[in-house]
């Protein structure tokens, strides 16, 4: 009986040797390089397959980057452009509305800017250059006191009044020492930022931030002028009449006001003041125009 298990053996042994490597210091078979070779390629090809997602996956996140970065850099130029805009109008309205941060203390709100181009220092709430601009006055301030000069802050110009001192052939230096008195006699309340001669001279007796007492429902949002005369019918001297009109166009300059915001007492409270003018109407648009005009000479 053939031995089965020899011969069993004997082709298990052959049937290996067809793909099993050759012994040592033999060659590989041709079946085990191919398999081999195709080993290697399947893992080089894995391999740059796995390289190219990764630089795609990069690509895409660089290109991300830059696609918020690029919406980022618009957003801050917008916002730029805009704080800039703001800016400027913020600017403009200031110098043409008049209106700027500002007191004596230099925390009140002063309404007396004048057009665009102000230096920033300020002398009475006014731009330093504009108010060396005033006409020749002198400075006489009243005392401080309830009556004639309360101390409080003028923080919007909004009109000039015109009134006329009611007392005939009564100087400037006169109409202020009454009104200086009222700290002591208590009379009144009563007071003015300037008084105008018969001459011509003009008092400056309250600073033009403060409040003054000349009309009652006006008073911390106007200036006022007294006019000295000496006619029975309240008419100026031409002096005092000159004065005037060189004051009221400064003031109008200085608190980018026009000729129509210049009033009469009459005008707010029916009070006859400034007689002439209310007497006639006539000579009180004249008045106006004379202002327009030498505003106009500059």
């Amino acid at each position: 009986m053939p031995d089965r298990t020899a011969a069993y053996r004997e082709g298990s042994r052959r049937s290996s040797s067809s793909v099993r490597p050759a012994a040592s210091g033999r060659e590989p078979s041709a079946a085990y390089r191919e398999v081999s070779r195709r080993e290697r390629s399947e893992s080089r090809l894995a391999r740059e397959g796995r390289e190219r997602q990764k630089l795609r996956r990069n690509l895409q996140r660089r290109r991300q980057f830059r696609r918020r970065l690029r919406i980022i850099l618009t957003v801050l130029e917008v916002a730029a452009v805009l704080c800039f805009a703001v800016l400027l109008l913020s600017l403009f309205k200031l110098s043409s509305r008049g209106s700027e941060a500002g007191a004596v203390s230099g925390d009140l709100a002063w309404g007396g800017l004048p057009q665009l181009g102000f230096s920033g220092s300020r002398i009475q709430g006014i731009d330093e250059e504009v108010f060396n601009r005033h006409p020749e006055w002198t400075e006489n301030y009243l005392t401080p006191n309830e009556y004639s000069r309360p101390g409080e802050a003028l923080t919007e110009v909004k009109n000039i009044f015109v009134h006329y001192t009611a007392n005939p052939g009564t100087s400037a230096a006169q109409n202020r020492s009454y009104f200086e008195q009222q700290k002591d006699m208590h009379q009144a309340s009563v007071s003015s930022h300037f008084i105008i001669g018969y001459d011509g001279e003009i008092l400056q007796i309250l600073p033009l931030d403060e409040i003054g007492y000349a009309v009652k429902t006006r008073n911390y949002d106007s200036i006022s002028i007294e006019c000295c005369y000496k006619s029975e019918n309240g008419q100026f001297t031409q002096e005092t009449y000159d004065s005037l009109i060189a004051l009221l166009s400064w003031l109008t300059e200085a608190y980018d006001l026009d000729s129509e915001d210049i009033l009469r007492h009459y005008d707010c409270g029916g009070k006859k003041c400034p007689l002439y003018f209310v007497d006639h109407e006539d000579a009180w648009e004249r008045l106006k125009k004379d202002v327009e005009e030498y505003g106009a000479k500059g």
